[in-house]
């Protein structure tokens, strides 16, 4: 066994044990949010709406990605992995700042916390030292396909949540009936249903939604409109949901209306999640690059379709990873999809193989199809091609993508560039070495 693997088994269960302590003495309320799709941002508008009555810690920023495993504990504490994880003094150091602050004053009293998985199990595990005082569920999809056998399975990972929280909220439009009905209404008497329209338990009905404007609309509870003509910093239909999220745990969590209507106006998009961005010559960027998976790839591309002011829309599309064997299949899916594009920019060796061809099989001219050997390569192309009016819709993945350097070299102003993903030293190290010929 190689000897990390053997500390963070030696280590979790230390851990875990100390934030399950932390939790009990401090009285604390924990939501936990899971899913196939929009996570992140889901958790950020439920954490900006609860910070109107709450202290809310929320794990941001360097925490960001610590859903799993040792990270989500020691977000809790705030504490980091330290950098030579078999160092036993530096894990004795984090276990005795844990020790301290269960006696101190914490700064907070609500957890807002994301769970990710891997692999089959880890939501499950999850439960053994967490109780979600509310679960939110926003997606069954595919994901992470080479380590779960099917939907069935990536459900039964996903909704474990449901089972483990003392209240469930789960996306109507993005958990299948067949899942909401086993995993759902069969275990959890106490849920609630989240979505668009006015038919579920918290509804939303989408007036207008617009890159840079944000989108406004008519906010519902068991069918009848609560608040009207309210307006969020999020874009497009899918990303509208993670509001609705957050204003049904606001809900469920007794905020007054004043409250919600505040905290729900200061939501914005996460860096790298339908971001807005300005692009050069007066274009607009949508900077969709964190990841990217099939159900993921279709709503952006949905939300690029819906701009109504655009002289061309513009979609760079980059492989999308861990897709398991279907791999090939989910990318042409996608593909067929693009066909009402201006102009498509592929990035990464499945998608040159497999997504850009399937899109000019489905009727995009052949023309109006780039691929590119890097995603350096695609921001020099586009540099030459967009002007005034053109939405460019960045959409991609990590390794071997990494279209967040695309949408860099488009932008108006270059100290934007700091709200894009994947910008610290280890992550552009990485980008140096799979693309050793960029700065050539």
């Amino acid at each position: 066994m190689p000897m990390k693997t053997m500390f963070r088994r030696l280590i979790r269960p230390i851990l875990e044990l100390q934030a399950r302590r932390l939790i009990a003495r401090k009285h604390l309320k924990v939501v936990a949010v899971s899913g196939a799709l929009g996570k992140t941002t889901t958790k950020t508008a439920i954490a900006t709406v609860l910070g109107e009555k709450y202290r809310v810690l929320v794990h941001t920023g360097y925490f960001s990605n610590f859903n799993s495993e040792i990270g989500l504990p020691l977000a809790i504490f705030e504490l980091k992995v330290p950098g030579l994880i078999i160092n036993p003094f530096a894990w004795v150091w984090c276990i005795i700042q844990m020790e301290l602050q269960i006696h101190r004053d914490y700064p907070y009293n609500l957890l807002v916390l994301e769970l990710g998985t891997d692999k089959p199990g880890d939501i499950p595990h999850f439960m053994t030292y967490l109780k979600p005082d509310i679960g939110i569920v926003t997606a069954v999809a595919a994901e992470h396909m080479e380590f779960f056998a099917d939907l069935d399975a990536v459900a039964a990972e996903e909704l474990a949540l449901v089972a483990g929280s003392k209240q469930a909220v789960v996306g109507y439009d993005d958990v299948a009936a067949k899942y909401r009905h086993h995993y759902v209404e069969r275990a959890q008497e106490h849920h609630v249903y989240y979505g668009l329209g006015n038919k579920v338990n918290y509804g939303f009905e989408i007036g207008e939604t617009d890159p840079v404007k944000g989108t406004t609309g008519t906010l519902f509870k068991d069918g009848h409109a609560k608040i009207i003509g309210i307006t969020f910093g999020l874009y497009g239909r899918h990303s509208a949901k993670a509001a609705i999220a957050a204003y049904a745990v606001a809900d469920l969590l007794g905020l007054t209306r004043q409250q919600t209507e505040k905290g729900i106006a200061k939501i914005r998009p996460v860096n790298g999640r339908m971001n807005p961005l300005p692009g050069i010559n007066g274009a607009v960027i949508i900077d969709d690059s964190y990841n990217s998976s099939p159900e993921a790839a279709f709503a952006a591309l949905e939300s690029l379709s819906a701009v109504t002011v655009a002289r061309r829309r513009i979609a760079v599309m980059g492989s999308m990873n861990e897709l398991g064997t279907n791999s090939q299949r989910y990318h042409e899916e996608v593909g067929a999809a693009c066909t009402g594009v201006d102009l498509l920019v592929t990035v990464g060796e499945l998608a040159n193989k497999h997504l850009g061809p399937a899109a000019v099989k489905a009727g995009l001219d052949e023309r109006n199809w780039k691929p590119a050997d890097s995603p350096y390569a695609a921001g020099e192309f586009l540099k030459l091609m967009v002007g005034q009016g053109d939405v460019v819709l960045a959409k991609g993945s990590q390794n071997g993508v990494f279209t967040e350097e695309t949408v860099k070299l488009l932008l108006a102003d270059p100290a934007d560039s700091a709200k894009l993903v994947r910008q610290s030293p280890a992550w552009m190290r990485i980008k140096r070495e799979q693309f050793p010929d960029a700065d050539k």
